[in-house]
């Protein structure tokens, strides 16, 4: 008894000793090291959020990258939590709509497989008219399959494929003159069509819309659910400017600005009808935002 109570006395005599030897050194990087690891293990809260990261500017580099991934990691394996039932839900509405497919006998929806291609060329005399992929034939790639890109996090509509090679296919973009796909704005779900247009290339028009809707640029246009190409709910683009109403015509036009400029393009998600050959799967693509 007497010798673990010296040993607990020697041992709490050793800590004082070490305590003091470290308060009296300089704040060296191993000191600030030493102390931001101890000060973290014993209560990692403070670490997290904004005053967190202002107390590691002062941790040395090594130690900063190390608290910070442990910090992300946490962080991360809270969202997954938070995944899980989200994903439940998912399936639940998936069960619940194909449950009412088949009482109201609807022809079920055509499954997608996603096909992330690059970009290869530009005509630079067609710039927002077409762009060349590296995807073709052998990845599943047929005529007039939806392509999508990526902008802040956020799949958009991009275009359609237009031509098909074994490694290789064209894709015209929203912005082309031929270009056409049915869409609806935001406020009030208005349908009408968005075309490329001739006179500016940069940009597009939706028209056929009911003449006595109220309309205001920054609305947002996404596809609509009767498009013979695109999944409903993607974003087009936004209203840029309404046109002046022709008496002559029952509908009124608007100017739109894409989602996604032609030169941000780097790479795209073609929306494949058909598998995969060979059985192969890619990875599947980020949800589509549905609008508010």
């Amino acid at each position: 008894m007497q010798r673990e109570t010296r040993i607990a006395h020697y041992a709490v005599g050793v800590l004082t000793a070490l305590s003091l030897v470290l308060l009296s050194l300089p704040l060296s990087s191993p000191v600030r090291s030493f102390k931001t690891c101890v000060s973290y293990v014993t209560d990692p809260l403070p670490y997290e959020g904004e005053q967190g990261y202002q107390k590691l500017a002062g941790a040395p580099e090594r130690v900063r990258a190390l608290l910070s991934a442990d910090i992300e990691n946490a962080r991360l394996r809270d969202e997954l939590k938070s995944l899980e039932w989200l994903k439940t839900t998912v399936a639940s509405l998936a069960t619940q709509n194909e449950r009412l497919r088949q009482e109201l006998a609807l022809k079920p929806a055509p499954s997608l497989h996603p096909v992330w291609a690059h970009m290869l060329e530009r005509d630079p005399q067609n710039w927002y008219g077409s762009v060349a992929v590296d995807a073709g034939r052998d990845r599943g790639v047929s005529l007039n399959d939806a392509v999508l890109g990526r902008k802040d996090g956020e799949l958009v509509a991009v275009g359609r494929v237009v031509e098909v090679q074994p490694r290789t296919s064209t894709v015209m973009l929203l912005t082309d003159q031929r270009s056409a796909v049915a869409a609806y704005l935001s406020s009030g779900t208005l349908e009408g069509l968005v075309q490329g247009r001739r006179d500016d290339p940069a940009h597009a028009v939706m028209s056929y819309i009911d003449a006595d809707s109220r309309i205001v640029p920054g609305d947002s246009i996404y596809t609509s659910p009767i498009s013979a190409t695109f999944p409903p709910d993607v974003l087009i683009g936004k209203v840029v400017r309404i046109y002046p109403r022709d008496p002559s015509l029952s509908f009124q036009s608007v100017e739109v600005a894409p989602a996604l400029d032609a030169a941000d393009l780097a790479e795209v998600l073609i929306l494949s009808a058909h598998p995969l050959p060979g059985g192969t799967s890619a990875s599947a693509p980020a949800p589509v935002a549905r609008p508010a």
